[in-house]
């Protein structure tokens, strides 16, 4: 069935459609005017608490209620951070809890400046430049940070577990990350990232388990970790991760068994709630 549209409406669709291209490395920029360096995430609690679903996607209605909030705490984000005000980030894990933060509030806006589209183009949620930690950065400089922070430390968990609203990241968490629950929830994040079909994709027709980006980059780091403990033999990476994760998420690896892992797609998947269509006369279907 064919639906039917008005001029209006595809003038306002074609619109946006020019407003987006050509725009996605014009930096954000927000108005710090009156603003003081603070550590609060009061503003992203109240964002994360009513726009995120249980299972970490972003709800766009609500994104767009709570504006001024989120807004707010990306001008916070702005003039603090580890490099701007050291003081108050002391610890490596008031650190880590920043950057985290930082990311899944970042990249809950930069989805909302392209639209919400399900397939923005690629560089308006990666690569798209603006004010974070008295600097200007974009999303894979916080991901370089991560990364370089598991090298350091020797914990894959650091990477891995970064949250995002595409699908190469894991699910945006429900309330802020802090310095004391920070390592504690490491490990239900990584959970949560294998449990979800949409990030940790098994594919039965092509016998290929295709995992989140972070997690491909951790490959070589998590083998040799489970190598040194277990014995030097060759494992896959399904293998090598089993020991880390819990029982529902090891009984859903199970069903992978002689699957190959191959590398995630590059191309951003935005996920936000299945919504269910309703045609008359017909059963409603879920939409992707």
């Amino acid at each position: 069935m064919l639906r039917r549209f008005d001029k209006s409406g595809l003038f306002f669709a074609f619109s946006m459609i020019v407003a987006g291209c050509g725009n996605d490395l014009v930096p954000v920029r927000l108005d710090l005017a009156g603003v003081q360096p603070t550590s609060d995430v009061s503003d992203l609690a109240a964002v994360l608490s009513e726009a995120v679903t249980e299972d970490g996607r972003v709800k766009p209605a609500d994104v767009q209620r709570l504006s001024d909030r989120l807004d707010s705490q990306l001008r916070k984000f702005a003039l603090a951070g580890p490099t701007a005000t050291p003081e108050l980030y002391p610890t490596d894990s008031s650190r880590w809890a920043y950057w985290y933060n930082a990311r899944a509030a970042w990249s809950i806006k930069l989805a909302a400046l392209s639209g919400f589209h399900v397939y923005p183009r690629p560089r308006a949620i990666r690569a798209r430049p603006f004010q974070l930690d008295g600097r200007t950065m974009w999303l894979e400089q916080i991901d370089q940070i991560l990364f370089a922070e598991t090298k350091r430390t020797g914990d894959f968990h650091l990477a891995c577990c970064a949250p995002g609203v595409c699908a190469g990241y894991a699910p945006l968490p429900r309330k802020p990350y802090s310095a004391a629950d920070f390592e504690a929830r490491l490990d239900e994040a990584l959970d949560s990232l294998v449990l979800d079909e949409r990030r940790f994709v098994l594919s039965v027709e092509d016998r290929q388990v295709r995992v989140p980006h972070m997690l491909w980059a951790c490959r070589e780091l998590i083998v040799q970790q489970y190598q040194q403990k277990y014995g030097p033999r060759s494992v896959s990476l399904i293998t090598a991760i089993r020991p880390h994760l819990g029982r529902a998420a090891r009984r859903r690896l199970d069903e992978s068994l002689g699957y190959a892992v191959v590398a995630p797609a590059r191309q951003c998947q935005v996920l936000i709630p299945k919504r269910r269509i309703y045609y008359p006369g017909k059963v409603g279907r879920i939409e992707p």
